[in-house]
Order: structure tokens, then sequence, then C-alpha cells
């Protein structure tokens, strides 16, 4: 199963280029640009790294209020002053995107797919073969890049290998972020715990300073830092070194807030791949729990 996860991997950069010239840039543009008013953003599993993204999108680029929300989540919450909901899925037909239009906001679907023409479409297209894996790579990765170039307004998109070394054994993976980072730790804990690679915590850089330190003293924990080269962030990682067992700082030469995070994100995907290596896992073909037969393809009452 490693060699899935192998040419998976071989094939991300030659995926995501497939997808860039395939699909109708400049449709997906237009519609983005046109999006003026609040906005939620709806993805689950690896679609909620890439509705992450998109409200981040909206907000730097668009000016607007744009929230990333888990689609359970939007049949209980107050939607009252939102008038959009964009649904991220690969495939476009999942419960996830059911959820996340069961409402009268205007509704987007950022997929591979379409079916529906209520929908205004967000669709990218490949040629490649579709990937055949367990964690979302390229699946992640493509719709990513495509609201990537809305963003950057069509520059060059660059998907390097980052080369990592260090002793994965520990207790816990401690993961610091902000929003200026989330992106990259929403993918970063979805694949530890998808994947079974180690147990992701997930903390907010200053809000570590208020007592959430005590796990690094009790336990044998690695810091993954999400570095954006700020005061804060020189201290933290000085100080982190006396405490954990190992420190893996990620960081970006980009000082756009989205191209650094979606930088990162490519680094921290490698990150995961070197993790799984080690402790002979495969990302693509994952050893995971019988329940998932059971709950992935659930549609009952939430």
């Amino acid at each position: 199963m490693e060699k899935n996860m192998r040419f998976n991997f071989e094939y991300l950069e030659r995926r995501v280029k497939d997808a860039l010239e395939c699909t109708d840039l400049d449709r997906i543009r237009y519609e983005l640009k046109r999006i003026n008013t609040p906005t939620l953003v709806s993805g689950v599993g690896g679609s909620n790294v890439v509705s992450e993204f998109v409200s981040k999108v909206l907000r730097e680029k668009n000016g607007v209020i744009a929230i990333n929300n888990e689609p359970r989540n939007l049949i209980y919450d107050n939607l009252s002053g939102f008038e959009n909901v964009i649904a991220c899925s690969y495939s476009g037909n999942n419960f996830g995107v059911d959820l996340a239009f069961r409402n009268n906001l205007k509704k987007y679907l950022l997929s591979n797919n379409r079916f529906d023409d209520d929908v205004t479409y967000l669709q990218y297209k490949t040629t490649i073969p579709e990937e055949k894996s367990f964690i979302s790579l390229a699946a992640t990765l493509i719709p990513i890049s495509v609201v990537l170039d809305y963003y950057s307004d069509g520059e060059k998109i660059d998907i390097c290998e980052e080369i990592f070394s260090f002793d994965t054994n520990c207790d816990a993976y401690e993961i610091f972020s902000g929003i200026d980072t989330k992106t990259t730790s929403t993918y970063l804990e979805s694949t530890m715990a998808e994947a079974g690679l180690g147990l992701p915590i997930v903390h907010d850089k200053y809000g570590y300073c208020h007592g959430r330190s005590t796990l690094s003293i009790n336990y044998n924990n690695i810091a993954i830092y999400l570095n954006r080269d700020t005061e804060l962030d020189k201290l933290l990682i000085e100080e982190l070194k006396k405490y954990y067992k190992d420190v893996i700082v990620i960081s970006s030469k980009e000082k756009d807030r989205v191209k650094a995070d979606f930088d990162m994100l490519v680094k921290s995907m490698y990150l995961t791949k070197y993790i799984a290596e080690e402790k002979n896992k495969d990302l693509s073909g994952v050893d995971y729990n019988p329940i998932v037969k059971k709950l992935y393809r659930y549609k009952g009452e939430l």
C-alpha cells in the first residue's frame, strides 16, 4: 500500500497543474469576485481544509464576512445575516453538501462535478485519473489551488517537496497555529486523526501562553510550530525547545498571509508523508476502524 502513497505524492504537482489547465478559471474568478455579502463556507474531512482556505480568501480578497463551519452545524446555527453558502466537496454529492444547502441562502458548489442548475457551480476539471487515497491529497490541493489562482490573479503556483528528518516516536503532536495558519493546522489535525499517525493537539499561539503549556512537562510530545516569524514566534520556538522532545518548525518566505498558509499546507502534506513512512503507514491505504463502514454514508437525523 505504501506504493500508492508514493505514487500519489509523485503525481500531486502534476494533478494540480492539470486541473489549472483544464478548468475554466475565468468563470470561477468571475463568480467568486461577485460574492460581496456575508458567506458561509462548509466542508467535511479533507474538504474542511478546502472550506477553511476559501473562507480566508473571501475575507482577504473580497473584504466580506466569511465563516467556515462544519455541515452539521449549519442546521443548528442561526444563519441570519448570511446571504450565501459555498459547499466544498470533490464528489459534490455527499450528505454534507445536502446539509449545507438546507436553507434559503444563495448556493455555490466548489466541486469536480455538477448536478443541479439551481446551484452556482465553481467546477474544476481534471484529465488525469482520480487519485485513490483514504486521505485527500490532490482532492484537497486542487480546489485550494483553483481558489488561490483567483486570489493571486493567475500567479504561477509552485509545489515543492519539503524534506524532514526526526524521530517520530512521541505521546502526541502539539500543533501551534492561529487564524493566519488555520488551513495548515486543519489539515494536520484532520490527517493525523484520520490516518492514525498520532494524537494531534492544536494550540492557539497566544492561548498557549495562558496555561496550555502544562502538557509538555507531563508527556513526551513533539511540537509542530507554524512559524510566521513574529516576536511571539521567536520567543515560543526558543522556549519550546527546552520542554519538547523535538520542535518541528514549518515556515514560509511568503509575507502574504494567504500565500504563506498555502505554502505551509504543502509542506505539512510532506510532513505527514514523512511521519507515515517512519511509522510504516500509508496515507492512501489507511487501516481504518471498521466503524467507518457504518458511519461514512450516514444520512439520518442529526
